[in-house]
């Protein structure tokens, strides 16, 4: 017998997934000191705004302390109200990944531009019905902005997107046809439905220990039209409920990072695979896929205890070995005269 508390607590559960696909926590708001270069850092932040459609957004141009033009990176955040740091309060104050990544890239000679999402700190907010391929245009705004810099080299501009910014950053990247990198932290190989019944089905299976498969799958088929009716009362979950990412994979040909976790328990391991033959099928002859072993959804390292569906981080920080294989492919990639 199913236990209806439990039921009630895993739709309630499965809901809150898909309202916020990946990472969508919280967000501190506001800019300030914070986004300031370290000191004695050997680089310098500048704060930054550019339009999107008549929209401002703010965010912070990262530069190294020597003579450009820099290739550059561009962060894309995952779901949810995001400041350009992608810091997640529910992880903790120093879980800020796109702060690690810059600081990395910039120590490399990559400068990176993040900016916080509409709506939070001090970019103006989306007008009602806004989607995640709205977030692809202002992301295209800041691939614009970035080639209209002396200091930046037009034709050596990659993306660089996490969880649900790894939808928006190949959206982004095939539309402006001038990307010359793309790097995806735990993006969906699946719909938006799928990557639900998946977590759902997760879920099912804690709370109902128990239970036998059929069950579990008897009970996740029953209560999935509750689950689509209330995500497709939003516009942004509508608009991927069942969006394919992989025919926008296969349409990008420049070269491809993957990374995953194998830990992670939002988006599936093999979803980095899938991935990466979509875009291989497409002809892409660079694609590299690195997966990250005992490493969560955030790319922290896990403990037994477990946070918001997922296993605490030992660190809030990034560890060094993601760091460094971004880096390394990055400047692999985007500066490539140098390793001719």
């Amino acid at each position: 017998m199913i236990d209806r508390r439990s039921w009630q607590r895993t739709l309630l559960q499965g809901l809150a997934v898909t309202a916020s696909i990946l990472a969508g926590c919280g967000a501190e708001e506001g800019a300030g000191s914070r986004y300031a270069a370290a000191a004695g850092a050997p680089y310098r932040a500048e704060d930054v705004s550019f339009a999107d459609d008549g929209s401002l957004l703010r965010g912070t141009l990262i530069l190294p302390d020597e003579e450009g033009p820099f290739p550059a990176i561009v962060t894309v955040t995952g779901s949810g109200r995001q400041d350009r740091d992608e810091h997640i309060r529910a992880i903790g104050p120093e879980y800020r990944p796109f702060r690690d990544i810059a600081d990395t890239l910039a120590r490399r000679g990559i400068a990176t531009l993040r900016f916080d999402d509409p709506g939070v700190g001090g970019s103006d907010p989306f007008p009602p019905g806004a989607t995640p391929f709205d977030y692809a245009d202002a992301v295209r705004a800041g691939l614009e902005y970035l080639r209209s810099r002396p200091d930046i080299a037009p034709d050596r501009i990659g993306l660089l997107g996490h969880s649900e910014g790894g939808v928006v950053a190949p959206a982004a990247a095939v539309s402006d046809g001038g990307v010359a990198a793309l790097v995806l932290l735990a993006g969906p190989a699946y719909t938006l439905a799928r990557v639900s019944a998946f977590q759902r089905r997760r879920q099912l299976r804690r709370d109902m220990a128990t239970a036998s498969s059929e069950v579990i799958e008897a009970e996740l088929e029953r209560t999935a039209p509750l689950v689509e009716r209330r995500a497709l009362r939003s516009p942004w979950r509508r608009a991927v409920w069942e969006y394919d990412p992989l025919p926008t994979a296969r349409r990008f040909a420049a070269p491809v990072l993957l990374l995953q976790g194998d830990s992670d328990r939002r988006i599936s391991p093999e979803q980095a695979d899938t991935l990466a033959a979509a875009f291989r099928e497409g002809g892409n002859q660079d694609v590299t896929v690195r997966k990250f072993s005992g490493t969560n959804h955030w790319f922290l390292k896990d403990r037994t205890a477990s946070v918001e569906g997922e296993r605490a981080p030992v660190s809030q920080r990034l560890p060094p070995e993601v760091l460094g294989v971004i880096a390394d492919w990055v400047v692999d990639r985007l500066t490539p005269e140098e390793h001719d």
